[in-house]
């Protein structure tokens, strides 16, 4: 599927409220790193959140003072998550119109701290995921985290590609740029299919 017939699919869901994944929670996964990171007297940087939908995690970091960005290819769902900006009392965030999958994603902006990915890469093609991969590592500074969550590999529903992602496909995309710290497998909620968390962290350069 192309990017455009893609986007297109993806902008009329949620005009049909059809976007069981844009739950308004943010994942406990999410909360419990960001809880853990505070209890361990380490200072809020910058997050970006690829992915962000209606920005319900984007703006539950920058509520913690991360100077938080998010970042989607549908516009609608922008549109919303600065609609609820708007209407918040978080300070330092931002949204975006772009797509991870395009040359020019977020050039000229400075590194980030922390990077979410709640369910992007996993419906990505290859040629897609390696554009991805180049944009995440330019984009984090060493020692960053990068938190994702996606579902295993299965058959895409057409059957005519593969779709999700496990560790060793995260190695093999993501290595030797990021070790893989921690990895959770678990259940999709809304899709009775099998996903994991996963926890990375950006290997500094000069090691």
């Amino acid at each position: 599927m192309s990017v455009t017939r893609r986007r297109l699919r993806f902008i009329w869901r949620y005009l049909r409220g059809d976007v069981p994944w844009d739950s308004g929670i943010v994942p406990p996964e999410i909360t419990a790193w960001a809880e853990a990171h505070a209890a361990a007297g380490a200072a809020p940087g910058r997050a970006l959140d690829i992915g962000c939908g209606t920005g319900t995690t984007t703006l539950y970091l920058a509520g913690r003072g991360w100077t938080a960005v998010g970042v989607d290819f549908v516009p609608n769902a922008i549109w919303r998550a600065r609609w609820k900006a708007r209407r918040s009392s978080a300070q330092s965030v931002s949204f975006r119109v772009a797509d991870v999958t395009q040359p020019g994603f977020l050039a000229g902006e400075p590194p980030f701290d922390l990077a979410i990915d709640v369910g992007c890469l996993h419906g990505l093609t290859t040629a897609q995921r390696r554009t991805y991969a180049a944009h995440l590592i330019r984009l984090t500074r060493p020692g960053a985290t990068y938190l994702l969550y996606a579902f295993m590999p299965r058959p895409s529903r057409n059957g005519t590609r593969q779709v999700g992602i496990d560790r060793a496909g995260l190695e093999a995309l993501l290595g030797p740029a990021f070790d893989v710290i921690d990895v959770t497998l678990g259940e999709e909620v809304t899709t009775p299919v099998p996903s994991g968390w996963y926890t990375l962290r950006r290997v500094d350069d000069a090691s």
